[in-house]
């Protein structure tokens, strides 16, 4: 239990506010020694207990947020334990997966562990709509030049890479059986059940250094790769740069929608809107909902908008809630051209639980309402490319940023540039808005792309297509963030292919599971009858 508490530790200093991402390359190698040789169910229960409390710990700001939305404790607590518990049993799926895990050489577990570890992080981007947050390679975003192999990968090779050096470590550190002295039954300490061999006690040490220099030798080429990268993207001739200027009106979650503030909102933006004059930006970015009504809908919002764009004499793309002629409610980003007039248009299509859309509505609808005071939202079906002064852009909106194939497919479509519209406001000083910023790191380099964020408390920011981050704004002040980008029309691996490497992970996985099965089948081994104490065991 100690182990697996110091693991749940690890993993946590490793992400914001933390951010001590060298022990992400550890966190896991407890964990890993607590439940090797264990069965599949020890193991799992283990694990599960493990996952558990790591996201408790870091995700402690649901119950902030819901309490910050005047939603009552008795539902906050349980929402945010359920959730952690829901997120616990990936890790109880990995160390049931590859605690004594058979049919597997020893060489190659590292290689299955780092594997599995990806694939259900693949899952757990899509499962019950999906929650792919602090996902374990995010932990590296600002190690540049390891984090570069996820222009081929995605940001699950990187958390293969992570795991990968974890299981060698542990499998390096650990014994291979606990000897057992005369009458006490010696406890299994190994990855797999040992076949016998007649190459003697040396063999472990022989298995756990060529697995050790492997890994070695790959963390050194995604290494170098990724070097290389940076140096190419240094060296590139420059391309015509377009400025651009991000609005942070840092405006109280709870006074958005009320009306009695929104004078002052629109004061609030004019005076931000005076500082862009300065760097006559191609480009203005305002953040998600940053107007106070539905657009198109209130002729003097829609007349004063309109007015304050012109006095720009420039392009906008504005985040507003809009609603359809049957009633449905969108979160939508509109591209406006200098005149005010709408370009285009895109409805945000993957909502927020229980922040957007009440999930079984018509079970839960009566005792849960959704945090943003608008209510509930429909899913949007427009392509989220949009025309803009700076050419085609991808546009997501809030926590669409943390799933990277619906970012992928916008660059597909021909977008030079990725724009996040975001409002952070409801997690309060929490490390939620630092967490929410990460994955737009891993989005530019997936796709080698400028990534714009535009943040209504921040953090607001430019990222540049190598991942680095250019320009950031505190949180909770009003600022205007301005930057020079670069649209780009070249594609990545990544990019064009998609997660190939996670399917890979589980195509191997599922070979090896079944290898496995089969070897039990010809030797007879099974969890539940593990051979006598003093049997020879293989290597």
């Amino acid at each position: 239990m100690i182990l697996s508490l110091l693991s749940v530790l690890l993993y946590i200093l490793s992400f914001p506010k933390f951010n001590f991402h060298w022990l992400a390359w550890i966190a896991l190698v407890p964990l890993v020694c607590a439940t090797a040789g264990l069965k599949p169910k020890r193991a799992f229960l283990i694990g599960w207990a493990a996952g558990t409390l790591a996201y408790a710990g870091l995700l402690y700001w649901i119950v902030i947020t819901f309490r910050s939305a005047q939603q009552s404790f008795f539902l906050a607590v349980p929402c945010w334990l359920l959730l952690s518990a829901y997120l616990g049993l990936y890790w109880g799926a990995w160390t049931a997966w590859t605690a004594g895990k058979t049919g597997t050489s020893r060489l190659a577990f590292p290689f299955f562990a780092a594997a599995a570890w990806a694939t259900l992080e693949y899952i757990r981007t899509y499962l019950f709509s999906g929650f792919p947050w602090t996902l374990l390679g995010d932990s590296q975003w600002r190690h540049l030049p390891l984090i570069q192999m996820a222009s081929i990968t995605g940001v699950y090779g990187v958390s293969f890479l992570v795991v990968l050096v974890n299981a060698a470590v542990a499998f390096f550190i650990n014994r291979d059986v606990t000897p057992a002295k005369a009458g006490v039954q010696g406890r299994q300490r190994h990855w797999i059940p040992a076949r016998q061999t007649a190459v003697g006690p040396s063999a472990g040490v022989v298995w756990r250094t060529a697995s050790a220099g492997m890994t070695a030798l790959i963390l050194l080429g995604c290494y170098g790769f990724g070097v290389y990268r940076l140096r190419i993207f240094s060296m590139e001739a420059t391309a015509p740069s377009l400025k651009v200027a991000l609005l942070q009106g840092s405006i109280d979650q709870y006074q958005k929608w009320d009306s009695r503030y929104i004078q002052d909102i629109q004061h609030t933006y004019e005076e931000l809107l005076s500082e862009t004059a300065r760097v006559n930006p191609d480009l203005i970015i305002w953040p998600e909902t940053s107007v106070p009504g539905y657009l198109m809908e209130d002729p003097d919002l829609t007349n004063w908008l309109r007015g304050v764009i012109q006095r720009t004499g420039t392009h906008h793309l504005v985040g507003a809630p809009s609603r359809a002629p049957g009633g449905r409610a969108y979160n939508t980003a509109f591209s406006l051209s200098p005149r005010g007039e709408t370009l285009g248009l895109y409805a945000k299509q993957h909502l927020v639980p229980f922040g957007e859309v009440v999930p079984l509505s018509r079970l839960l609808g009566r005792w849960i309402r959704v945090l943003n005071d608008l209510g509930g939202f429909a899913a949007g079906e427009r392509s989220p490319v949009l025309p803009s002064s700076i050419g085609p852009i991808a546009v997501n909106i809030c926590y669409e940023a943390i799933f990277p194939d619906l970012v992928r497919r916008g660059v597909r479509q021909g977008a030079g540039v990725i724009v996040n519209l975001t409002n952070d406001g409801w997690y309060m000083r929490t490390a939620a808005p630092h967490q929410h910023f990460i994955p737009n790191v891993f989005r530019a380099v997936e796709n080698g792309r400028w990534v714009l964020r535009a943040n209504n408390t921040g953090i607001t920011g430019l990222i540049n297509p190598a991942g680095r981050v250019v320009s950031a704004s505190p949180v909770f002040v009003r600022d205007v963030v301005t930057g020079t980008v670069s649209p780009r029309s070249d594609l990545t691996f990544y990019t064009r292919h998609g997660d190939v490497f996670a399917w890979a992970s589980l195509l191997f996985c599922i070979l090896i599971s079944l290898r496995g099965i089969l070897r039990r089948r010809e030797t007879g081994y099974s969890f539940r009858s593990r051979p006598p104490q003093g049997t020879p065991r293989q290597s």
